[in-house]
């Protein structure tokens, strides 16, 4: 049965994989659910990427279930080339959504193997497409940034890591490139995720100027307000997160720090909410 949830959840991911294409790929649109190339000049980056190799993303387990299931899924044949781009895509989606739900069960970003695999995914593909990485990671935020897309993603990873976590985390193979077992075993333990807490989005940021609007000498945790100035007008929650203290930011009207945002999911999107004071510039 876990291998009959991980198909499903491939399955998913496949699908959210086609649907990013186009705004990954110049020259490329999804016209009910096949892939339609344009015409192509010399120049177009969908011919330097068809020329890259790309790994494969899916477990060895279910290697041999991938093509047919690319193939039904969008009643066409799908050729190699086509099948690295859609599979390179699946991978980041799912090792994307896995470093989401460490973040959600840990409550901040940790710069661990998980999240160094994720960075790693996303530079791959921005060199592919002749992106930046910051503009691919927001093509992935805008993905799976409402209450529908983001609880699709939390299934479809808890599926598609069961069998390995089944085995205690045993390593995922990629074509010919193995994701360790100290990736694979941060990947959280499928649980219920129901509470809106557990659909929290963190991200890690550097060199904010924060405009401190409330202060208590005596706490951390709680008495702290601040408006982070460039991300949004709201003041918002602060916490102060060790080694840092009261004492270092007492009676200061502005800082410059490195902070985790806490965004809370509303029915429109995402919205900061919290700030981390992690250190102080």
């Amino acid at each position: 049965m876990d291998v009959v949830a991980a198909l499903q959840a491939a399955d998913a991911a496949i699908q959210d994989a086609i649907s990013l294409l186009p705004s990954l790929i110049d020259g490329v649109q999804i016209e009910q659910s096949q892939i339609n190339v344009r015409s192509l000049s010399q120049q177009s980056p969908l011919r330097e990427l068809l020329l890259v190799t790309l790994l494969v993303a899916f477990q060895d387990d279910l290697n041999k279930e991938i093509p047919p299931m690319l193939e039904d899924i969008f009643k066409i044949n799908i050729p190699d080339s086509y099948d690295s781009i859609v599979t390179v895509v699946t991978m980041v989606i799912l090792f994307y959504g896995a470093a989401f739900l460490k973040d959600a069960a840990t409550k901040t970003v940790e710069d661990g193997h998980l999240r160094h695999q994720v960075n790693a995914l996303i530079s791959d593909l921005a060199r592919s497409t002749g992106k930046s990485d910051e503009e691919v990671k927001k093509i992935f935020d805008a993905k799976y940034g409402k209450p529908a897309t983001v609880k699709r993603l939390v299934k479809t990873v808890q599926g598609f890591f069961l069998p390995s976590q089944r085995e205690g985390g045993a390593p995922v193979t990629f074509d010919r490139q193995t994701v360790e077992r100290q990736v694979v075993r941060e990947v959280p333990y499928p649980q219920e995720f129901s509470a809106k807490e557990d659909f929290e989005k963190y991200q890690s940021l550097n060199d904010v100027t924060l405009d401190i609007h409330a202060q208590d000498k005596d706490k951390v945790k709680v008495g702290w307000a601040a408006v982070p100035k460039g991300i949004t007008d709201k003041r918002l929650r602060m916490k102060l997160i060790e080694p840092i203290t009261a004492s270092d930011i007492w009676n200061k009207d502005t800082i410059t720090a490195d902070i985790v945002l806490v965004h809370h999911l509303a029915a429109d999107g995402y919205v900061p909410a919290e700030i981390q004071v992690l250190g102080i510039r």
